[in-house]
């Protein structure tokens, strides 16, 4: 079993490695593209054993702004005041203070990660480099998912003996009523463009003039977005939507991918193949990976890059199930981390019984051409 050393963040494709709490794999293929654009990291033992953090980027406009972004968000996520309250809280029964300062940390960490990456694509003039993102945060028995765009989320449980899946993840599309007032009044429009199957694109409210220019000015599929630094100003939001699942040993598996996948698979099969790949002790996230790329070649479309990673649970997974050890032989002693240290690259539908807590903007109960 692999132990893992305290706050330290991978972005290397991973083989099936049992940690204490959970078995983590990760795995992407370049698809028909001419570079990969997607990006991941990968901490599985954030402050102590217990807790992990995990996240999928898939770039658009190059890979600039995934390549970058990845190593921004958790830096942020540490610095933030609503996650030194929520490690100050202490863990235990989950609260609505210990949900709520992890929804905040989240939602904070994406938006100075965000204004740093902006800084660096406006010194590179690179100015429609972009990225979707998704994050997930495993902290006091509490997942915690954050997203921008069209990667997503899927858990697998059990309920009465039967397996179920749900997103917890809503894409972000220009066309969808909220996100197209936004665009529209901050001078934005949402077009549909006949050469990518009449799907809505956000374009800023200065493409016709900087066409006229000779430049070409690039629209996007989704609506908000890590980057994207001359369409910020006419409505892509960088404020990160928020879902929060009470763990328990009900759940089995958690899916994170870019669109490569999800453009062809459904969560239910996506955790059916995960969970056959396992049984059988094969990858799950190779498997899944092999499943997209064989859908997206029936269907004769235009083979995105995939990521896929993949966690199953421990049996005994859970607000209720955590033990006394914090973190003791696992290269540190479970106290606060100023920072991730990085290591590798890899540039290159049922309803769950879980107490869940949502938040779109304010909280409530429960690609370009």
């Amino acid at each position: 079993m692999a132990t893992g050393k305290i706050g330290e963040v991978t972005y290397d494709v991973l083989r099936p490695t049992a940690y204490p709490k959970w078995v983590l794999s990760c795995y992407q293929h370049i698809g028909r593209r001419k570079a990969q654009e997607d990006r991941f990291a990968l901490c599985p033992a954030l402050y102590d054993k217990r807790s992990a953090f995990f996240g999928v980027w898939d770039g658009t406009v190059g890979d600039f702004a995934s390549h970058n972004i990845r190593s921004l968000v958790l830096p942020h996520l540490l610095a933030s005041p609503h996650w030194k309250a929520f490690r100050a809280l202490g863990e235990g029964h989950v609260t609505p203070e210990h949900l709520h300062s992890l929804e905040d940390a989240t939602k904070e960490a994406f938006l100075k990660a965000d204004n740093e990456l902006v800084g660096m694509c406006r010194q590179a003039k690179n100015h429609y480099a972009s990225s979707t993102g998704v994050t997930v945060l495993i902290a006091g028995g509490v997942l915690t998912v954050g997203w921008l765009g069209d990667s997503r989320v899927a858990l697998g449980y059990d309920q009465g003996g039967k397996l179920c899946s749900e997103f917890l993840t809503v894409d972000h599309k220009p066309d969808q009523p909220g996100e197209r007032a936004r665009i529209e009044a901050s001078g934005g429009s949402v077009e549909y463009l006949h050469n990518s199957f009449n799907k809505p694109f956000i374009r800023g409210g200065d493409f016709t003039r900087r066409k006229a220019l000779g430049e070409k000015p690039m629209q996007l599929q989704y609506s908000r977005a890590f980057g994207g630094k001359d369409l910020k100003p006419y409505g892509l939001s960088n404020r990160a939507d928020v879902k929060q699942v009470v763990l328990s040993p009900a759940h089995k598996v958690l899916i994170l991918a870019s669109d490569g996948l999800w453009d062809v698979c459904s969560d239910q099969t996506a955790v059916a193949v995960a969970m056959e790949a396992a049984w059988q002790g094969r990858d799950a996230s190779q498997a899944l990976v092999a499943y997209a790329l064989s859908e997206q070649d029936r269907r004769g479309g235009t083979a995105d890059n995939v990521t896929v990673a993949c966690v199953f649970f421990a049996e005994e997974q859970g607000e209720d199930g955590a033990d006394d050890e914090e973190g003791g032989g696992h290269g540190g002693d479970g106290g606060e981390v100023d920072g991730p240290v990085a290591s590798g690259s890899n540039g290159g539908s049922g309803n769950s019984s879980a107490a869940m807590h949502n938040s779109s903007g304010n909280r409530s109960s429960n690609k370009g051409l």
